[in-house]
């Protein structure tokens, strides 16, 4: 009887466990995570973003780009939009994240930055802008800074992100 007992109790005990270790069936997946997804509030629709474009074009890449081809910076059409993969978003955003780590910084962000190629040869677009990802952190005592904006700081020992694919010809939103 006591065997009985103890074997009973064996295999309820392994029972309990093996049914504890087993995979859960709602794991969270890439697929439902994006399902489950909020959209933040900075988000803009298409619309929006087409009359943003629309005004950056009057108002800044004509006369840009006029001023560049006059002083033989850029034939035609100087790049205004950029790609970036995913994949190599989220591999930046997984390294800056390690890095920050390690260096101690907290309430992390990301500053895009203009630039432009200088017009030399060993230059990936010679004369043509583009952008780079500069990786910041936030200081929590925002008395420490006396400027606007500077409790935002870049990260520094961490490296930016930039070879953006420019669109050549420009993309416009339609």
């Amino acid at each position: 009887m006591k065997t009985i007992k103890v074997v009973t109790l064996a295999i309820l005990v392994s029972a309990v466990t093996f049914v504890a270790c087993q995979k859960d069936e709602d794991t969270v997946t890439p697929e439902t995570q994006v399902a489950e997804a909020v959209k933040p509030a900075q988000a803009i629709s298409y619309e929006k973003a087409r009359v943003l474009q629309k005004e950056y074009i009057e108002t800044r890449a004509n006369v840009l780009n006029k001023a560049l081809q006059s002083r033989g910076v850029i034939q035609g059409e100087d790049v205004r939009d950029y790609y970036y993969d995913l994949e190599v978003l989220e591999q930046y955003i997984a390294y800056f994240k390690a890095e920050a780590k390690k260096k101690g910084y907290d309430n992390l962000g990301l500053r895009i930055h203009l630039g432009a190629y200088p017009n030399q040869e060993h230059y990936n677009e010679p004369g043509n802008s583009t952008i780079f990802i500069m990786p910041t952190h936030k200081l929590e005592d925002k008395n420490k800074r006396l400027l606007l904006n500077s409790d935002v700081l870049n990260a520094e020992g961490i490296d930016a992100l930039n070879l953006a694919t420019g669109g050549r010809p420009p993309v416009d939103l339609e």
